[in-house]
């Protein structure tokens, strides 16, 4: 085993890090749609988008891995810029890749590589949220070559600034998992609509989804049953797309911990220089270093491919809480001044804290862990409920 980056992946850190600073910065402050859009086309050009796409499809080819680590590279400088970066790779578009038609990906995945537009993902309902498989979001083919959607999504992320929801539903009633497929929805599709958003701790805007007799061509159908095993199987590179976004922002926040540190003098003496604050800086070394690989190994046995369900949970389950850690100290090392928002350190740590929700709560990653060692299904449901 080699647990050195190659100077390939140096470089393309590196470079995505000197793109930020010479082109993105001053873009990245603008959230409105004209501003994301304008970065978005920025990151195109810079060729940021669709790192883990296909080459013919305009993106870059890049293995998961060296995904993962531009990924982290951009959330630790801006976390509007890291999010577009997962979102247009590890995101709702290798979905598409996996699973779409030739069609599908050329229009979608080009689109969505050349920064013309944005795709979302939409699985949560009121009733299902760990239980994804109880979603009862319905759609049928009208036979006029069109779907026709009813039903109602939540805490679905920047729709805002996106174009469409890649939208898990049901295209059977027997109310098992064989009945759920997906359809790529625009959101000017006549019947769609969205919320105003409620905002979570990040700041980010999520929205509920409603489908009322929506009707999509039947082109934009992903699949159409008896899929859910194969979109949760393309979903755990989401989950790492997400996971090193947390890395990200725990990095930041490690490194302005130990600036912060070496800079913030009391009682005559920088910071550094008491143990009990070099042994917390030491323990979130520990933390970020071990997160890393658990992250970096999962992505690394996955290459081209798709990753491991076992190791995405091992690394989701450590890091989601290493990072949380992490950020948490760094508040604590800098005092008052962590507390404030004001200081970046406030909304970092807002971000790694939904990594323990979204993507699967730690609770369900660890049954699932359990459940790969001990070799038996860990079913949640009710002994008398007929789900399978």
């Amino acid at each position: 085993m080699d647990f050195q980056l190659t100077e390939r992946q140096t470089e393309l850190v590196e470079s995505a890090g000197e793109h930020y600073q010479r082109t993105l910065k001053p873009l990245a402050e603008d959230h409105s749609q004209d501003g994301v859009m304008r970065l978005r086309r920025k990151m195109a050009e810079a060729g940021l988008l669709g790192l883990n796409m296909p080459e013919e499809h305009g993106g870059a080819g890049l293995p998961l891995l060296d995904t993962l680590l531009v990924i982290q590279k951009l959330q630790s400088l801006s976390s509007i810029v890291g999010g577009l970066a997962h979102r247009s790779s590890t995101g709702a578009i290798g979905a598409i890749l996996e699973l779409g038609t030739s069609e599908q990906k050329s229009f979608f995945i080009g689109g969505v590589c050349r920064g013309e537009f944005g795709v979302s993902i939409g699985i949560t309902e009121p009733e299902a949220g760990s239980a994804a498989t109880a979603m009862k979001t319905f759609a049928r083919r009208d036979g006029n070559g069109e779907v026709v959607l009813q039903g109602k999504k939540q805490f679905v992320s920047f729709v805002d600034h996106n174009h469409y929801t890649l939208t898990y539903c049901r295209f059977g009633s027997t109310g098992r998992p064989a009945d759920i497929g997906a359809v790529i929805v625009p959101h000017t599709a006549p019947g769609f609509s969205h919320s105003r958003g409620g905002t979570n701790m990040a700041d980010e805007r999520l929205f509920e989804l409603f489908f009322d007799e929506c009707r999509v061509p039947a082109e934009n159908v992903l699949l159409d049953g008896n899929a859910f095993g194969r979109l949760i199987s393309v979903y755990n590179a989401e989950r790492l797309g997400s996971i090193a976004r947390m890395l990200g922002s725990a990095q930041a926040s490690f490194e302005l911990a130990v600036a912060y540190a070496q800079e913030r003098k009391q009682f005559g003496r920088e910071l550094a220089d008491f143990q009990g604050l070099q042994w917390m800086l030491a323990d979130m070394k520990v933390k970020l270093e071990a997160a890393q690989l658990l992250t970096y190994r999962a992505a690394s046995n996955a290459g081209h491919g798709l990753p491991s369900r076992s190791e995405v949970s091992i690394a989701k389950v450590f890091t989601a809480q290493a990072a949380r850690e992490i950020c948490d100290d760094a508040i604590q090392i800098h005092g008052a001044n962590g507390y404030m928002k004001e200081f970046p350190l406030s909304q970092r740590y807002a971000e790694v804290r939904g990594g323990s929700i979204y993507g699967g709560t730690i609770q369900i990653h660890k049954n699932m862990i359990a459940g790969d060692l001990l070799g038996r299904s860990n079913n949640q449901w009710k002994r008398s409920d007929n789900r399978s």
